[in-house]
């Protein structure tokens, strides 16, 4: 339990940082953060269930829902606090370990974790669009 916490910190400080060297506007820094946190607190729900690819989806599919939510509230474009909420959830291990088993020569390892890592950052694409598509609809109904 207490590694959770841990977690979750290291997730707040890391997207916190993050956002600072992106050059994020201070008011956003807070909600970029929390918005990382509560996206990898629902990552790591699914991943305790054994679903890979959909902890990724669902993971990022509410980190873009709360970047659409925020950015409504602060009047800003959603990518300020969707871009940096990711970052926690980017699968860069399965990316490191694509190419060191081709550097390792071991080709049937480097496809196989390669096309899992492709198949995670597809589901990470597929849930912003998606969540991006259903917050435009609601937008333009608003409008009308």
């Amino acid at each position: 339990m207490i590694n959770f916490v841990l977690e979750l910190f290291y997730c707040f400080a890391a997207t916190l940082f993050f956002a600072l060297i992106m050059n994020a506007p201070k008011k956003t820094l807070f909600h970029s953060s929390i918005t990382a946190s509560a996206g990898y607190l629902v990552y790591k729900y699914f991943l305790l269930d054994g679903h890979h690819f959909l902890a990724f989806f669902m993971g990022t599919a509410f980190i873009a829902m709360l970047g659409e939510i925020f950015a409504r509230k602060l009047k800003m474009p959603a990518t300020i606090f969707i871009f940096p909420g990711v970052i926690p959830i980017v699968p860069g291990l399965g990316l490191y370990e694509t190419i060191l088993a081709f550097v390792e020569d071991d080709i049937f390892k480097a496809i196989e974790t390669g096309a899992n890592t492709i198949l995670s950052i597809g589901c990470m694409a597929v849930a912003m669009a998606l969540v991006s598509l259903i917050a435009h609809k609601f937008k333009l109904k608003k409008i009308n």
